[in-house]
């Protein structure tokens, strides 16, 4: 029996060799950063800053709210425009 040709399918474009190396060190990176041990996992440097609590415990000390947010979600009140403010992010309620 003649042997088969190999199956013809649809393909990106190869990248040029820079690229593609650039292109494996990427993968590698990625691929450590997943096999990492839990707590060891360093953070993308335009990673945002995770929000930290402003309570410990169930009970929010301000407001006796049970299970609630650990942090008052909206936090600056812009007088002039007449907007509230978190994180960069303009709400008008």
């Amino acid at each position: 029996m003649a042997a088969r040709p190999p199956i013809s399918r649809p393909a990106p474009h190869p990248l040029p060799p820079e690229q593609q190396r650039e292109f494996e060190l990427l993968q590698r990176q990625v691929e450590a950063v997943a096999n990492a041990p839990p707590g060891r996992v360093e953070r993308h440097p335009d990673a945002p800053i995770p929000l930290t609590a402003e309570f410990d415990g169930d009970i929010n000390p301000a407001t006796g709210e049970r299970g609630g947010p650990k942090r008052e979600p909206v936090q600056r009140w812009i007088e002039e425009e007449g907007d509230w403010s978190f994180k960069g992010r303009v709400s008008d309620f």
